[in-house]
């Protein structure tokens, strides 16, 4: 055996009683069992190797619990986790739902933290059904600053209102290539029960140039020209929505922007629209079907005349959406539609479909599916003249189509083992 080899045995034979030592000991079988459905914001590692005293499974019909997790957006930028523990076989109709929310200081690590802790407190209602109960103790530990994120201070500076400001660039190329790009936005919002405001700023530019090169028979260059892509972008959007009941809401809206690829040198836009939710408010995290009407003007001023013949002009304009999407325990399904038209010549309009879905078929096995196609019509900006090679290759414009799609499907299956309590980050 080669000398190197012969040690790297000895140095793996040597540390592999100090590996199993430092493993972690399995609950017992006879352990409630749960399975963790939680696809944002929860940290699975943490959560096994916090909660040692129950098994975690990766199967749900297995699991005595089914904990389903979701999330949303709450006041003043925070976010809300919504913890539903879903009794099953011996548990069956047992139940109950927990809410934790991350203030929008809340660094990753309180959120995670935060979550585990809800987590822990909802399990004991199961676990004290369980012979686990007798070695269980119950105990506070000091008030942090995360306890007081359910409700609102009493004092308060900023008056809801929270801010965030990001620039980022990046840049990059080799002897023919170069690529530049900047990115900035700004956002304000302030949300209560009664009122959301929302505003967001957005800026990008982006500078691409390659230079190709035509040789002749001997190598040498005959011929050398350089082609840029410039793409300069903004958008200033400002949103105010009234919360009339737990089903309907009123909102205004204007927008102010800026966008090369579509030949929009300015275009301001003021809408309003209701909305009705089917389903209460408080229920969207799980499910909701919202249907939204809004009316509105929008005025456009072009970069080069358009191939209807305009520099400027302003028109009315309409549109309905309607919006499904669901969590439950056998997965999740979304569904959206929209139709937008100017009111002026309803022939200038656009439609657009698109919804996802992904269930668990049987005991390990997943499928997702989505798709989506828009039919366009309303292309009133294309600039007039005959597009180049140059641009259609590098995307300089938009071009005129009359459709858009997508599809995407995917599947899984997982076998062996049901358990997944062990946590090893080696390596």
């Amino acid at each position: 055996m080669h000398p190197l080899q012969a040690f790297a045995t000895l140095v793996l034979l040597s540390l592999a009683p100090v590996s199993l030592v430092a493993q972690a000991q399995p609950a017992p079988a006879s352990a409630l069992t749960v399975f963790l459905d939680c696809r944002v914001g929860c940290d699975g590692d943490l959560i096994r190797t916090e909660i040692t005293y129950v098994n975690w499974v990766r199967e749900r019909t297995v699991a005595d619990v089914h904990l389903l997790i979701t999330s949303q957006a709450a006041g003043a930028g925070g976010e809300a986790f919504t913890l539903a523990f879903l009794g099953q076989r011996t548990f069956a109709g047992r139940g109950d739902t927990l809410i934790f929310t991350a203030i929008p200081t809340a660094t990753s690590d309180e959120r995670r933290r935060g979550v585990t802790q809800t987590i822990a407190i909802g399990l004991v209602q199961f676990v004290a059904r369980t012979p686990a109960a007798t070695s269980l103790r119950v105990s506070q530990a000091a008030v942090s600053a995360l306890s007081s994120t359910q409700a609102l201070p009493s004092h308060d500076p900023w008056k809801a209102w929270v801010f965030e400001i990001g620039v980022n660039g990046a840049t990059g190329g080799e002897r023919y290539y170069r690529n530049r790009e900047i990115n900035a936005e700004l956002s304000a919002d302030r949300v209560t029960l009664a009122w959301k405001t929302n505003f967001d700023f957005e800026f990008s530019y982006e500078d691409d140039r390659a230079t190709v090169q035509e040789f002749d028979t001997l190598g040498n260059v005959i011929l050398e020209e350089t082609f840029r892509n410039l793409q300069r972008d903004w958008n200033m959007e400002i949103r105010q929505v009234k919360s009339v009941s737990n089903h309907l809401s009123l909102g205004v809206q204007g927008d102010l922007a800026q966008q090369t690829f579509r030949n929009q040198r300015l275009r301001y836009e003021a809408r309003t629209a209701v909305e009705y939710n089917f389903f209460p408010y408080t229920e969207s995290t799980r499910r909701e079907l919202t249907i939204v009407y809004g009316v509105g003007l929008t005025g456009l001023r072009y970069a080069d005349t358009t191939i209807f013949d305009k520099i400027r002009e302003t028109l009315p304009s309409h549109f309905i959406e309607a919006n499904y999407q669901t969590r439950q325990p056998w997965g999740s399904a979304s569904l959206n539609a929209e139709h937008r038209s100017y009111l002026h010549d309803t022939s200038k309009r656009a439609t657009e479909v698109n919804g996802g879905l992904s269930v668990r078929l049987f005991s390990g096995f997943s499928v997702n599916v989505g798709a989506g196609y828009d039919w366009i019509h309303d292309q009133i900006y294309l600039p007039r003249g005959e597009q180049t090679t140059v641009d259609v290759l590098l995307r300089r414009r938009a071009l005129l189509t009359g459709f858009e799609y997508y599809v995407h499907m995917g599947v899984s299956y997982t076998f062996g083992s049901i358990f997944n309590n062990v946590v090893n980050p080696r390596f």
